[in-house]
């Protein structure tokens, strides 16, 4: 697990270290990534998914469209979320390779997008970067950041797990010197919201084209 993390890291962070057609840093991630403030998780997947030790159990490297189909399907994600089944606020595609380009990527992406529930209002959303170094003992990676709602499952179970232990006080002792017992309901309270509005990105409809009416008795040259 902690070869696995340490990839996706190193994945993210490649463009700030090496040259490449398309760089990318963190200012790049948080700028496009995160339409609102308090909406800023984001859900990581990668292709190939294995820790550096485990490559040599590779049956065989992964293609360019492969590793674009991984990355949005269940199996490749590092938390356990379906992202198919949520709604994309934004999401950022960065891959590393000597051979990778522009124009695999933009096939690749008008190849799943029909597939992928995006917002309406960010249908286009998707940040791309290239790195042309691989990583040590692949040809080629593709690290995935979505900000997707399917994230709010986590939350649930995050917030239920919290709820059990609170409402009994458990390990709260280690705590009370520190601070407030109140900070725990009104973390509990932001952690909610935050769930409500991720939700709410999934109800939203696209609203009806705006009808331009021309006023009556007047002539346009």
């Amino acid at each position: 697990m902690n070869g696995i993390a340490a990839t996706m890291l190193l994945n993210m962070t490649s463009s700030m270290r090496f040259e490449g057609s398309l760089n990318v840093d963190l200012n790049d991630i948080t700028m496009n990534l995160v339409p609102f403030p308090q909406m800023h998780f984001l859900i990581s997947s990668m292709s190939p998914l294995c820790a550096p030790k485990d490559l040599a159990k590779l049956a065989a490297p992964r293609t360019v469209d492969q590793i674009f189909t991984d990355v949005f399907s269940r199996e490749h994600q590092l938390i356990r979320a379906d992202p198919r089944h949520g709604t994309y606020l934004a999401c950022g595609l960065l891959m590393r390779g000597a051979s990778a380009n522009i124009s695999d990527i933009n096939r690749n992406v008008a190849r799943i997008r029909p597939s992928l529930q995006m917002a309406h209002w960010n249908s286009d959303g998707f940040k791309l970067g290239i790195c042309s170094v691989p990583p040590v003992g692949l040809p080629n990676a593709l690290l995935c950041l979505a900000n997707n709602s399917a994230i709010t499952a986590t939350f649930r179970a995050m917030k239920e797990r919290f709820e059990k232990l609170y409402k009994r006080r458990v390990y709260t002792h280690h705590y009370e010197q520190y601070m407030e017992l109140s900070m725990f309901d009104h973390a509990a309270e932001v952690m909610t919201g935050i769930t409500a509005r991720y939700a709410a990105t999934e109800q939203a409809q696209q609203p009806p084209p705006i009808t331009r009416m021309r006023p009556r008795g007047l002539s346009f040259i």
